[in-house]
């Protein structure tokens, strides 16, 4: 019998991680490849498809965001203070965290919902490309930047944008993968645990909309689109790949 060559045995062992760190940084760069890849003018079309947003919330009545917002301020600042740091530490922190507990604890569970939020991001980049949206605090007539205003302000910063589409609002991924995690939680946690499927969306929802970072229709966009990535995948992705949820 031969003996395992180390090299090969090690390239074995790190292939699976090499090859999700690949994915991960692939996407991202995906992600920064499509701002720009049909306008130029970014920021300018960016604004004008806010305004038909706004433009059709007010048609079906649910250009709320305005409203809540400067209730919030003048009568409860502090939950708005709370909301910005929801908004923060409740995205990326707990996507990336949820993600590695279960690449180590439970990997075809994990290999399931990252194949959810793949398929998600694929049809977000899309959209992204094609129908850029600014987020609401740019349109000053109605709204307040409340992270720049309140903190943590670094984040969202001038010095920041340079990582991130500034005009990806539609649809929203951060409530579209709050969605997605939601769903996870209702099926893995124990007991009333599962509550927090439902708590963390609905808080996320609120953090979105009132510190002005996204409109009411992109919530329902990024609902409607995790809806369809999880269509996608167990129509058509799950048992061909052996997918476990």
């Amino acid at each position: 019998m031969m003996t395992p060559n180390p090299a090969e045995q090690l390239l074995r062992e790190w292939k699976p991680h090499l090859v999700e760190s690949g994915l991960i940084i692939g996407f991202y760069v995906l992600y920064l490849l499509t701002r720009r890849l049909i306008f130029p003018q970014l920021d300018q079309i960016g604004l004008q498809n806010a305004h038909r947003v706004v433009s059709l919330e007010k048609v079906i009545w649910i250009f709320w965001e305005p409203a809540w917002q400067a209730w919030t301020l003048e009568h409860a600042q502090f939950v708005v203070v709370v909301l910005n740091w929801v908004y923060v530490v409740t995205y990326w922190p707990i996507v990336l965290g949820v993600g590695l507990v279960l690449y180590i604890r439970n990997r075809p569970r994990f290999y399931y919902y990252r194949t959810v939020v793949a398929v998600s991001l694929v049809f977000a980049l899309t959209v992204f490309a094609v129908f850029p949206v600014s987020p609401p605090f740019v349109m000053t007539a109605y709204f307040v930047d409340t992270i720049q205003t309140l903190g943590p302000a670094l984040y969202g910063s001038p010095e920041m944008a340079v990582f991130y589409n500034t005009n990806a609002a539609m649809p929203s991924l951060h409530f579209c993968w709050t969605v997605i995690l939601g769903v996870l939680c209702l099926r893995s946690l124990p007991g009333t645990a599962k509550v927090l499927g439902i708590l963390y969306p609905g808080v996320t929802f609120l953090a979105i909309t009132i510190t002005g970072n996204h409109f009411i229709l992109d919530a329902v966009a990024g609902g409607l689109l995790a809806g369809a990535a999880f269509a996608i995948v167990e129509l058509g992705l799950r048992e061909r790949f052996s997918l476990s949820r």
